[in-house]
């Protein structure tokens, strides 16, 4: 059977966050690397609830949720797309940006995991939601090729 969606994205969270916590420091080796690393996660992963988890929300009376969730991403969308252009030889610069990366991420999370997976869970059922993981899942997967450019 496949995973809880509050599951999968928890853990992806954790990941997430531990990544841009690295970034945010001055001094980090390999930053380009690392950097294309988080992409490769935060990118499908920003997709996968645009595709499968918040058309569910609308759909169950957390309209307003999904829509400034949909906001959120696409404000780090912003931001990590002029993150793409900026030099990692002006590390306080790039840093600057990674780190407002890092707060709107986090911010993002606390409300997801606060409000939108508590009603999440009191409002589906636990088929639904593994349903909706495995629809991540998929949403995740054809996202990849995304995440790399």
């Amino acid at each position: 059977m496949a995973q809880n969606v509050i599951d999968i994205l928890k853990q992806e969270h954790k990941m997430v966050l531990s990544q841009l916590s690295e970034l945010s420091s001055k001094g980090t080796s390999n930053r380009e690397q690392k950097y294309n690393s988080l992409k490769e996660n935060l990118m499908p992963h920003m997709i996968g609830e645009e595709q499968a988890v918040y058309p569910k929300l609308m759909d169950s009376g957390m309209r307003d949720m999904a829509l400034e969730a949909i906001e959120e991403h696409n404000a780090v969308k912003s931001l990590l797309s002029q993150l793409d252009s900026a030099s990692t030889s002006e590390e306080d610069v790039w840093v600057a940006k990674i780190k407002v990366i890092h707060e709107n991420v986090e911010h993002h999370i606390s409300e997801e995991e606060e409000h939108i997976f508590p009603q999440m869970q009191q409002e589906m059922s636990s088929d639904e939601l593994s349903s909706i993981g495995s629809k991540y899942e998929e949403s995740k997967k054809s996202a990849m090729p995304m995440a790399a450019r």
